[in-house]
């Protein structure tokens, strides 16, 4: 993917997985804008070094992609630059679900694949309208654009996969940055400690990394699933608000 203008990770202490997912070469040989597209988990956090690093990115919104009950729990800050948050709840598989899956001592590492790969094509299926609105929101924010949920790796990689698509990234290439998220530092130790003090849950080390980690099979479910009901990413985009005109106007504003 070429030599690197800026790194990858922000040094965000208080956030995770927190980073510039532009950069990436496009079809046509154009490129995505560095420093206008991020990605990453939780901001409640932030230590004031954060903070000061987190007002440079000029970010325009800031699309939360949290359930609410996730968002009340964990707070983004409510002052300048965060006031710009846009609540956009995503809650895939009921959270009753969730929660007698993750306790489900029977269940092996294998069992959680499927959980998740399902979780991921449930994306695809049943949320056409929030990123619909995530759409909005990046057509008409005129600065930087930032999403998230609480781990920044599932609803936000979907997400972040989908922006990319529309740019006309490459599919093996926005594989690639979805896989950015096995590199994240203390991704694991945070869920291993959410699952804990959430859930009751202490995973064996195959079924932390199936839940705390992401894995090509889940992305590529997302992707089955958008070519089993849609045909083509392109026939999906266009279901959910990014037409030919919302694209043009989108790699007007973010490919150089």
């Amino acid at each position: 993917m070429g030599s690197l203008a800026y790194p990858r990770f922000l040094p965000m202490t208080g956030s995770i997985n927190f980073r510039d997912f532009g950069g990436y070469q496009t079809l046509d040989g154009r490129q995505v804008k560095w420093r206008t597209l991020f990605r990453c988990g939780a901001l409640s956090m932030l230590t004031d070094s954060d903070q000061v690093l987190f007002s440079e990115l000029n970010i325009g919104v800031i699309c939360d992609l949290r359930r609410v009950d996730e968002a009340a729990g964990n707070p983004t800050p409510l002052y300048p630059p965060f006031h710009v948050r846009q609540a956009i709840p995503i809650a895939p598989g009921s959270n009753e679900m969730l929660r007698q899956s993750i306790q489900d001592d029977s269940q092996t590492a294998d069992d959680r694949v499927r959980f998740m790969t399902e979780i991921t094509r449930e994306l695809v299926r049943n949320h056409h309208a929030e990123y619909r609105l995530l759409f909005n929101q990046l057509l008409d924010t005129p600065s930087g654009f930032l999403l998230h949920c609480s781990a920044g790796k599932d609803r936000t990689g979907f997400g972040a996969a989908m922006i990319l698509a529309a740019l006309g990234v490459e599919e093996s290439v926005i594989m690639a940055d979805y896989l950015l998220t096995n590199e994240a530092s203390c991704l694991r130790e945070f869920m291993q400690t959410r699952m804990r003090e959430h859930y009751g849950a202490h995973f064996d080390d195959a079924s932390l990394a199936a839940v705390g980690g992401v894995r090509p099979a889940y992305l590529a479910a997302a992707f089955d699933e958008i070519k089993r009901n849609h045909g083509h990413v392109d026939n999906y985009l266009e279901e959910i608000g990014v037409d030919k005109q919302a694209k043009r106007a989108l790699r007007a504003k973010l490919l150089v």
